[in-house]
């Protein structure tokens, strides 16, 4: 039987010690996946956000560019937020990321 992906667009997952930042005021969080369109964050059950939440805030890349953002909290889930971006970041972005990860991270046996 085949598997069917309900993702509309290419996630970007990040291993543990390459994970970029979400900037929020003084407060940051680690984000665990990217897309252009949206992003899943660490949240650890921080009672301050809510679906419907309006952010704008920094992503911080591990490479160390920052892209400012603004978007809505679409799904909490205990230790982790969706969020759905008000502007997709660029597809360039997405793939030099990519890049990064796949030119700095190696698994080690």
């Amino acid at each position: 039987m085949k598997e069917y992906n309900q993702r509309e667009y290419f996630r970007l997952s990040y291993p543990r010690s390459h994970r970029p930042s979400l900037m929020i005021d003084i407060d940051n969080y680690e984000i665990e996946d990217v897309s252009e369109h949206g992003m899943k964050f660490r949240i650890d059950d921080d009672p301050a956000f809510m679906v419907d939440d309006k952010l704008t805030a920094i992503i911080a890349f591990p490479d160390g560019r920052e892209f400012d953002l603004s978007g809505q909290v679409v799904r909490i889930d205990h230790e982790f937020a969706g969020l759905e971006l008000d502007t997709p970041l660029p597809l360039s972005i997405i793939k030099d990321q990519t890049l990064y990860i796949m030119n700095n991270y190696s698994v080690k046996n």
